[in-house]
């Protein structure tokens, strides 16, 4: 027990008293500023309290701190009259004792007041215990973040009172203010910026400022009120603009930190300059932890979502891609031998078959397997592209099966796998035949036991993936070597197809040159005359070594050096240097001529097809004024990804300096 008496006698009556009651006395202080050097000790359970006290202060002033600490007291006086009673009132003392008093009364009030004090903190902690649940549920809703703001705002008016709330959220650069103005006893009326400054009569132009108060105002949370609320008024023009024009007399502030990212600043405006109290500022730090978490929760779902939808609009993206790009109908050509890939791809498409698809450099084999897949029952799915001589060993592991935050140097999150990405639809391995041996033994694990494991983890994670492979290898070779794995060859050739090369399709060559030629001539918005008789003669005559790619590169060419006015024919030097006649048919020894050999100028070949390349870049460059990407960039005009153009600018010498008077090399 604590006594604040300044009359002696009766002090030490009581004490007394309550040490024959069986009470402690901590000690007996005669003014306000004495109790507050034995409060700062040791804390009482309860104060008996005198009104009016030595000094300046009284028992009413004691008792608001006694209040905020939550101590709980009884006050002793002979005054009884109406003013200091209702004074009394507004304290919420525990109980109340008349001088003079007798013993009986004294202990009956102390036998009261403790308890009467206990219930009313269990009645407390039930309150503010539906209040959390109440505010986690209501943020966890999938519901806008205006409404669910709303709805938490009703629910704290009880807790604490307040005519204006505003719950300002950051995130990085992001940021956003909602508000509530309390027209009503349980009406609001949200405000956005330009309302809210309409409303408090401030101009747009103090703004800035708005955003200076930001960053001083929600350092740390704190009470104003009285002199306090009005020297916090008079150094910014938002806070005096709600003061004069919404008569708001106190304030509250609470920053909620939420994870390491987000932030949200609670504000409580009040007409009553006494309205906000430390145990106000104490609810709100005890529900911050519960709340905080509910919200970081919230946001991580929200950004899970946007994630998600995002991936589900780029998925959606690659499948019209792939659905306008990889059909039967956009493989251009009749001859005999693709009509028998064609019949194969319809055979083993709606299948779950793997696929191993052979074939030289150039032929298509990506195309194919874009075929298959928009042929298959996963076409809904997303087809996953992974090049496995395009990565080094050290990367392919992780891009295949991905990894756990921290799984090695660099690892700064977790990121999932091609094969995790394509679940449900297909994966496609290019260049299978460059995979390292130690991957190889992974690879078949995850193709016999359907299920991955990310690098870091040894969680296994089930797949469900159709797997198609492609290689320009002989695979048995690679395995009499000891350079691919046996079991492996024979797991993923299930279904092996084998594309034909260009010089077997010679009767194809009119159709895609024919294709590629309008392309050419479509992206630099040049006109297609046909091709030329002697052109398509020379086409039909050459081997291709390079396939399909190496023709579309050579028309590509020589739409470019071409002038648009007539059928398109080869630049002489491309025609005489390029092509080396196909060989005839296989016939008896010296029953007809042998075949032309290569052309020994294969070196000066190469340079003036890169010459002619540079020069083709550069004009466009120019036509663009040095822009490679985004709308009308040289990239699109060239039918081209930025990152392949910035790469095949680098490899011919271009630097990106290039304006409309002209290229710098």
């Amino acid at each position: 027990m604590l006594i604040v008496e300044d009359e002696y006698v009766i002090a030490n009556d009581l004490r007394l008293l309550l040490l024959e009651a069986g009470y402690e006395v901590l000690g007996i202080a005669d003014s306000v500023a004495e109790a507050r050097l034995l409060l700062a000790r040791q804390r009482p359970d309860i104060v008996l309290l005198d009104i009016f006290l030595k000094g300046s202060e009284t028992g009413l002033d004691l008792a608001a701190l006694l209040e905020e600490a939550g101590v709980p007291f009884i006050y002793i006086s002979a005054n009884d009259s109406p003013s200091v009673l209702d004074a009394v009132k507004a304290t919420q003392p525990s109980g109340y004792i008349v001088k003079p008093f007798r013993e009986k009364d004294v202990l009956t009030a102390l036998e009261i007041g403790r308890y009467r004090h206990a219930h009313g903190v269990e009645v407390q902690l039930r309150k503010e215990k539906s209040l959390q649940i109440a505010l986690t549920e209501t943020l966890a809703q999938a519901r806008p973040w205006p409404d669910k703001l709303l709805q938490a705002a009703g629910l704290l008016q009880e807790a604490i009172s307040f005519d204006l709330m505003a719950v300002r959220y950051e995130h990085g650069s992001e940021s956003f203010t909602y508000r509530y103005y309390r027209t009503g006893f349980d009406e609001y009326q949200a405000l956005d910026q330009e309302a809210f400054l309409r409303l408090i009569n401030l101009p747009a132009a103090h703004l800035p400022q708005l955003r200076e108060l930001d960053q001083k105002f929600y350092d740390f949370p704190r009470c104003y009120g009285h002199e306090a609320y009005a020297a916090l008024c008079r150094q910014h023009p938002l806070l005096q603009g709600i003061a004069k024009s919404l008569r708001m007399a106190a304030a509250l502030v609470m920053p909620v930190v939420v994870g390491p990212q987000h932030r949200f600043m609670l504000t409580f405006f009040s007409r009553q300059p006494d309205a906000y109290r430390a145990r106000h500022l104490a609810l709100l730090d005890r529900l911050e932890q519960p709340v905080a978490l509910t919200l970081e929760r919230v946001l991580a779902f929200e950004e899970v979502a946007r994630l998600s939808e995002r991936l589900r609009q780029e998925n959606s993206y690659l499948q019209d891609e792939v659905k306008t790009t990889a059909n039967f109908e956009e493989i251009i050509g009749s001859s005999p031998a693709l009509l028998r890939v064609f019949n194969q791809v319809s055979q083993v498409a709606p299948t779950d078959s793997t696929v191993l698809i052979l074939g030289e450099s150039g032929t298509g084999k990506e195309l194919v397997a874009r075929a298959i897949h928009n042929r298959s029952g996963r076409r809904a799915q997303l087809l996953v592209k992974l090049n496995c001589a395009a990565l080094p060993a050290t990367l392919i592991e992780s891009e295949l099966f991905g990894h756990e935050k921290g799984a090695f140097t660099g690892a700064h999150d977790r990121r999932i796998g091609k094969f995790e990405l394509a679940r449900g639809g297909t994966i496609f391995l290019d260049e299978i035949g460059e995979l390292p041996l130690e991957l190889q033994a992974k690879l078949l694990r995850v193709l016999q036991e359907k299920e991955i494991e990310r690098l870091g983890s040894n969680t296994p994670i089930k797949t469900d993936v159709r797997v198609l492979v492609a290689t320009n290898r002989e695979l048995e070779k690679e395995v009499s070597a000891g350079r691919f794995r046996m079991d492996l060859y024979f797991r993923l050739a299930v279904f092996p197809l084998t594309l034909p090369p260009l010089r077997e399709r010679l009767a194809d060559i009119p159709a895609l040159a024919t294709y590629f030629a309008q392309k050419a001539a479509r992206n630099i918005g040049r006109p297609f005359r046909g091709l030329a008789p002697e052109a398509l003669a020379e086409l039909q005559a050459y081997a291709w070594p390079g396939n399909i790619r190496e023709l579309e590169n050579i028309i590509e060419q020589s739409v470019i050096v071409g002038d648009g006015q007539r059928p398109l024919v080869l630049g002489r030097s491309l025609a005489s240097a390029l092509f080396q006649p196909a060989p005839p048919p296989a016939q008896a020894a010296g029953s007809g001529p042998r075949p032309a050999q290569p052309p020994k100028d294969l070196l000066d070949v190469k340079q003036l097809q890169l010459e002619t390349e540079r020069e083709y870049i550069l004009g466009v460059l120019v036509k663009t004024n040095g822009r490679v990407r985004g709308s009308g960039g040289a990239a699109e005009l060239l039918n081209l990804k930025p990152t392949t153009l910035e790469y095949r600018m680098e490899k011919l010498g271009i630097r990106k300096s290039i304006t409309a008077a002209g290229p710098e090399a």
